[in-house]
């Protein structure tokens, strides 16, 4: 699990984190999801290449081109999740390609 301590000077300053399972997606025009996080996942990272695609968390999760959040090309994010979720992925029809990986920070 992360958290965030206080370093000599007062500042907050993040731990160190252990990855865990990461999973990549070649992303369609069709909404795809992952397998479920794991029992003490909290946070993932997702990153994107090759062009934008969005994405949606949840039970089960349906990625939509006009409702769901856009991850920019050639990003990383860190995002808050629940234990189980699962996240949806899907890439706008003209967009010629785009790879999603997400990975759990335990």
């Amino acid at each position: 699990m992360s958290s965030v301590i206080k370093d000599s000077n007062g500042q907050l300053v993040p731990t160190v984190f252990k990855l865990g399972t990461s999973q990549t997606f070649t992303v369609t025009n069709s909404s795809a999801a992952s397998a479920a996080f794991g029992t003490f996942t909290t946070m993932v990272l997702v990153t994107c290449s090759l062009g934008h695609g969005h994405f949606q968390f949840g039970t089960a999760p349906v990625a939509s081109v006009s409702t769901s959040p856009m991850m920019p090309n050639n990003s990383a994010m860190v995002f808050s999740v629940n234990p189980g979720d699962k996240i949806a992925v899907i890439k706008d029809a003209g967009v010629t390609s785009c790879t999603i990986n997400v990975t759990e920070i335990i």
